[in-house]
């Protein structure tokens, strides 16, 4: 019978071997021995045990025998380095076999001991492979602290090139004040806050305020557009991966919170996180550790998390689009971005920013905003917000004053037109009338899409933009409605 220490009851600042043996007493002399020289020690009987020991728990070394009944040491080591390509081998054998010899070479085994060995045999080539662990760990995670530099690098160079992204925080109007002022607390504590605000009102941009105004500001700041995350690839890009964790996965990855360990990690479009990720995202932020796809061990992580979404948080949950628990562990303060309508006395010193910012950019010169143009722009509904201004100021400096104000009381931001010729959901928000009758347009539309997907809910609640939980909620009210009319036709 083998014997099984338990997991957590291991000491994180020893080293963990498995020991692997069909010969009960051999594997006690292996375990007392290891032991006594200050290691975790699991004992597994077979190779099949051993592999359910390894799929709970990491393993800097493993001793094995070669020869053992089921499946033989080389085949098991094979097996295991599928899965954790940093497990040091010591094989075992009793036997001059050498072609067991190159296929354990080939699959990476690492150190041989010949029956009978001395104690003092084991020990030193367990402390060689020791050795050769923790610097190829400490390789790791030079590495992705390198990587971690270059993305927080790529970043700031990113804002140096575009300083509307800076020009954006430009302002001294009360409703920028407030924010600024609650985005420094949330800088100072160090504490998740969800950031909430239309298109164009600069969100990413407090996101880095946050950031730069906090005891983070030299950690790295990695931001993730959700939206742009498909489902299947989600939890790796998020969480990494271990080599061999799927197809095309030739080597290990640390995934976002690794690369953002120590400082922000930003999650533009939260909402549109997959519902079937959320989850792991809520452990994630309860438990401050994550675990790569094909990993079995838990990795602690120091992240902040900034969120930003521009849908209204109740109907995000109402329609599916959040988790309610995730919510609270996203969202520990809001922070609401006023749209541009809202802080107009910031008007003038945004535009000049902006104009100041091109003419460097391209090169050329341009003629002074005036007082009569300034009060055009104070009037004006701004429904693209701050980016807006930036696209006005842009052909203000490039084409003048005649192309940059032609239209612009109608000059929507491109990225908050619904731009599809086919029907979908967003359009009814405006739909003018009675509540009922906007239910009822609301309805009308998720039936007609219905029927053209032949009843595949899946299609139509993307085609109308809607969670799948969120087309259920619309299709029960249908059909209760449905109910209700036939009640009263019948009566």
């Amino acid at each position: 019978m083998s014997k099984h220490v338990k997991t957590d009851s291991l000491d994180a600042t020893k080293p963990t071997i498995l020991v692997v043996d069909d010969d009960e007493f051999a594997r006690e002399n292996v375990e007392i021995s290891l032991q006594s020289a200050g290691a975790n020690v699991l004992t597994a009987g077979s190779a099949y045990q051993a592999l359910k020991v390894v799929e709970s728990t990491y393993c800097h070394i493993i001793v094995t025998d070669l020869k053992m009944p089921g499946m033989d040491g080389v085949t098991f080591a094979e097996k295991v380095r599928e899965r954790h390509a940093t497990t040091k081998f010591v094989l075992v054998t009793g036997y001059a076999d050498e072609e067991a010899v190159i296929r354990a070479l080939r699959v990476g085994v690492n150190e041989f001991l010949k029956k009978p060995y001395r104690n003092a045999e084991l020990l030193i080539a367990i402390q060689k492979l020791l050795e050769q662990h923790n610097l190829e760990e400490e390789n790791r995670l030079l590495r992705e602290r390198i990587e971690r530099e270059n993305i927080q690098l790529k970043r700031e160079l990113e804002l140096v090139s575009d300083q509307s992204s800076s020009s954006s925080m430009i302002g001294a109007s009360p409703a920028l004040k407030a924010c600024t002022d609650l985005a420094v607390k949330v800088a100072r504590f160090g504490i998740n806050a969800l950031i909430q605000g239309e298109n164009g009102t600069g969100k990413e941009v407090m996101a880095q305020y946050i950031h730069q105004s906090g005891a983070r500001a030299a950690a790295p700041f990695v931001a993730v557009n959700c939206a742009a995350i498909s489902a299947t690839l989600f939890e790796s890009e998020m969480f990494g991966y271990e080599k061999g964790a799927f197809t095309g996965a030739n080597e290990s990855r640390a995934g976002l919170f690794e690369l953002a360990n120590g400082g922000i990690l930003f999650l533009d479009e939260v909402t549109e996180v997959p519902t079937t990720m959320q989850a792991k995202l809520l452990r994630a932020l309860e438990t401050q550790t994550i675990r790569r796809v094909g990993g079995n061990r838990d990795i602690a992580i120091d992240v902040q998390v900034l969120s930003a979404t521009n849908r209204t948080i109740t109907d995000a949950i109402d329609n599916g689009f959040l988790r309610t628990d995730l919510y609270h562990r996203l969202a520990t303060v809001e922070v609401n971005l006023p749209p541009l309508r809202e802080r107009v006395a910031d008007i003038p010193l945004l535009a000049e920013s902006f104009r100041t910012k091109f003419e460097r950019q391209f090169g050329v010169q341009s003629e002074p905003v005036s007082e009569l143009v300034l009060r055009r722009f104070a009037q004006a509904p701004w429904p693209g917000n701050i980016r807006q201004l930036g696209n006005v100021m842009k052909r203000w400096v490039l084409f003048g004053p005649d192309v940059a104000l032609r239209d612009i009381d109608g000059d929507v931001d491109m990225t908050s037109r619904v731009t599809s010729s086919v029907p979908c959901l967003m359009h009814y928000d405006f739909v003018q009338g009675t509540m009922d009758e906007v239910e009822l347009a609301k309805q009308h539309l998720v039936t007609t899409i219905m029927q053209r997907y032949n009843g595949n809910k899946t299609q139509a609640a993307k085609h109308l933009g809607l969670s799948y939980p969120g087309l259920l909620k619309i299709l029960r009210r249908i059909e209760e409605r449905s109910d209700t009319s036939l009640s009263s036709s019948a009566a």
